[in-house]
């Protein structure tokens, strides 16, 4: 039984202390609160895109199997959705927090075009060496990730040049800029106050989230920690907007190669490709590793204009780094949220795939 009185569970409530704890684990909310934004705005907008689509070429076509003509459709619409979406969940939550702005982005980056080009072969490393893993794990992968790739493939290869063309830009240019100013942007910014290593793991995960698949959310997952960390090394985005098109721009350049391959050609392709580019990749992953150990300048920080706290106040706390970043990260109620949708939509994503 409580024996506290009226007043001192005022007292305790009103602890400055309390307060800015209270203001710290509000931080980590807003970036669930900007995955949460982005997810409704641009899978709600591309519903209803589709939505509409389907009632009127089924009204004026009279075919009522028009939904499986519109999958040309799908990368295209994405594209609106996702190019609308990402930005404005950014800037509601960076506007909201005082965070950061949009320009503290687009600095030039502390790391030279060698470390940066180190960081385009460890991406297509660590894509490759997901691509080896989950062809051991089909039962879980392989729904998804052939739903996934038909999409694509849809859009890329569509008799209307337009939806091809518009399809190539976004999986290509526009895709990864919009994903990385609001993963390694926005939300790597609201992760970052207390421990920037956590912060890319925060990125690294909402990366993953949002995509609602489980195939991109493991492979979107590992990629989003060498994104972030380089991003955290950078003091810019655009090291990893260079490394995320480069690794889409691969993926499309491959569908166009074996296009017109059998399955055999195609399949021996793809895997003498993957096994040369995972190598390759490991290697320069594991020189970006050396070189940067040896760097002298070790100074990395997550770009912040507006703490919610002073770095004195946050010592005044007596909370441990874990107690200050995995607890209110994980406990707010907006994480439960946007988990739950996330692994719904991996059940449906599946369950449509089989």
């Amino acid at each position: 039984m409580d024996t506290t009185t009226a007043q001192e569970r005022r007292a305790k409530y009103y602890d400055p202390k309390n307060v800015i704890y209270r203001k710290i684990a509000g931080r980590y909310g807003w970036a669930w609160n900007c995955i949460g934004m982005q997810i409704i705005v641009a899978q709600g907008l591309a519903s209803v895109i589709m939505i509409i689509m389907t009632v009127f070429l089924t009204a004026t076509s009279g075919d009522p199997n028009v939904a499986a003509s519109l999958m040309q459709y799908s990368i295209p619409i994405a594209a609106l959705s996702f190019c609308i979406g990402n930005p404005l969940a950014a800037f509601i939550s960076l506007k909201v927090t005082k965070a950061a702005r949009f320009r503290d982005y687009f600095h030039k980056p502390k790391i030279g075009a060698g470390l940066i080009a180190l960081g385009v072969l460890a991406t297509f490393g660590i894509s490759s060496v997901d691509s080896i893993i989950m062809t051991f794990f089909k039962s879980i992968f392989a729904a998804s990730s052939q739903q996934l790739g038909e999409s694509i493939s849809n859009g890329v290869f569509s008799d209307n040049i337009f939806l091809s063309v518009v399809s190539v830009a976004y999986v290509c240019v526009l895709g990864p800029f919009f994903e990385e100013l609001l993963c390694r942007g926005a939300i790597q910014t609201l992760g970052g106050h207390i421990s920037p290593k956590f912060a890319v793991f925060v990125s690294a995960l909402m990366f993953g989230i949002f995509h609602l698949n489980i195939s991109q959310f493991y492979n979107a997952f590992l990629l989003g920690l060498l994104f972030g960390y380089i991003t955290l090394r950078a003091g810019s985005i655009w090291p990893s907007v260079m490394m995320h098109i480069a690794n889409n721009s691969w993926v499309v350049l491959t569908m166009f190669i074996v296009k017109d391959m059998n399955e055999e050609q195609a399949t021996r392709f793809d895997w003498n490709a993957t096994i040369v580019w995972a190598v390759i990749g490991v290697i320069a992953l594991i020189a970006f590793i050396v070189i940067e150990k040896k760097n002298k300048n070790k100074e990395m920080a997550v770009i912040i204009t507006n703490k919610p706290a002073t770095e004195e106040e946050v010592t005044s706390i007596e909370k441990t780094v874990k107690q200050l970043t995995v607890k209110p990260f994980f406990t707010c109620w907006q994480s439960f949220v946007v988990i739950a949708f996330f692994l719904f939509m991996c059940l449906v994503s599946n369950l449509m795939g089989a």
